[in-house]
């Protein structure tokens, strides 16, 4: 063998090394909780890399209740939902900017490992908005990690950020943005700043899609997304409890909804929600849309769509307890109040009103 080519061959067996190493470091230390639930480390909840980690915390966790969400239920603590159901042991598998493809293929690895009795569903009109399969922050979703071979998981033991993950983890680095705790692995209140002064702050009354900017929908693009993504999963389980949660939006987001001609596409939408899923036994469906005392109370949203563990927690109780349950019998009924409440809101005076209050806490 010439010179040149054990210089070539020394160095791919120097880099295939260097990749077993590496390899065997992030396996090991498994920072993304893939493998295992860390005993020897500290486990970290890492919010950037949810679409990466909820599927492993999904397989591997102890837990009977899984709350399957996007930011807005991301405040909730399992413990919190144990106490009100009085039952249970809940694990927090919530998703920023879950798509309803990005909750189905996490439903589905949750509900194989058949210990999935209870799922606390959030929905939101805008995850079904675009195609059925579009994910949340127009990411591509790691499939690999979300089966359950392992042959496939090369680019996550073989991946720079996982690798530094696991060297902070081994050497105690302190890192931006996770937590430890396995009861509130994706709490971000702590972080955020609440008040009326600062939902409004910057908010244009004549386009209030220009902050909080929100794709177009239509019926056909939802009617397509909810029928891939959620009735095969409902209808596939019938031995699993599903409770669907509409959450309390400011009433701002109702006026951004009349503005942009997307209330009575909601409405509809909201209408053939529930009429489709109630006819599975195993489903109930809960809606705060029109809990005035909350969505007018803007003291308590970090943003027009984003409220406070206060009213995660007494909306967790109210779930508990069976109440604003939302069906067929009383959709239209409901549905014509929500539009009273949409149509009827002065934006310019809810804006004054929130400018004269005091500062955000």
């Amino acid at each position: 063998m010439t010179a040149p080519a054990r210089f070539v061959g020394f160095s791919l067996a120097g880099a295939l090394a260097l990749l077993a190493i590496a390899g065997g470091i992030v396996f090991a230390v498994d920072p993304f909780q893939q493998y295992r639930v860390p005993s020897r480390f500290e486990a970290r909840f890492y919010r950037p890399y949810q679409r990466y980690e909820n599927p492993g915390v999904a397989r591997n966790y102890d837990y009977d209740r899984a709350i399957v969400a996007s930011s807005f239920f991301e405040n909730i603590s399992g413990s919190e939902v144990d106490r009100a159901f009085g039952y249970g042991r809940t694990m927090n598998l919530c998703t920023s900017a879950m798509t309803g493809y990005d909750a189905r293929k996490l439903l589905e690895t949750a509900l194989r490992t058949g210990k999935v009795k209870e799922v606390i569903y959030n929905v939101d009109y805008n995850s079904f908005s675009g195609p059925p399969d579009r994910v949340g922050y127009g990411d591509k979703l790691p499939l690999y990690l979300y089966d359950d071979a392992h042959w496939n998981d090369y680019p996550y033991v073989l991946s720079l950020v996982a690798l530094r993950k696991s060297f902070d983890i081994v050497f105690h680095r302190q890192d931006i943005g996770y937590r430890s705790d396995r009861d509130t692995p994706w709490y971000w209140a702590d972080t955020a700043v609440f008040g009326a002064r600062h939902v409004v702050d910057g908010l244009d009354p004549g386009d209030i899609n220009h902050r909080f900017p929100q794709p177009m929908r239509t019926m056909d693009g939802m009617m397509a997304s909810f029928e891939a993504n959620v009735v095969p999963v409902v209808r596939d389980h019938p031995e699993t409890k599903f409770i669907f949660v509409w959450p309390p939006y400011s009433i701002i987001v109702w006026v951004d909804f009349v503005q942009r001609r997307q209330l009575e596409l909601s409405l509809d939408f909201r209408k053939r929600f529930v009429e489709i899923l109630s006819k599975y036994p195993n489903v109930r469906i809960h809606d705060f849309h029109e809990r005035t005392d909350w969505i007018t109370d803007l003291d308590n949203y970090r943003d027009i769509y984003h409220f406070s563990p206060k009213i995660s927690s007494q909306m967790v109780r109210d779930i508990a307890a069976g109440r604003d349950r939302i069906t067929p019998a009383n959709v239209d009924e409901r549905n014509e109040e929500l539009r009273r409440i949409a149509t009827g809101a002065n934006l310019g005076q809810i804006i004054e009103e929130a400018k004269a209050r005091p500062g955000p806490s």
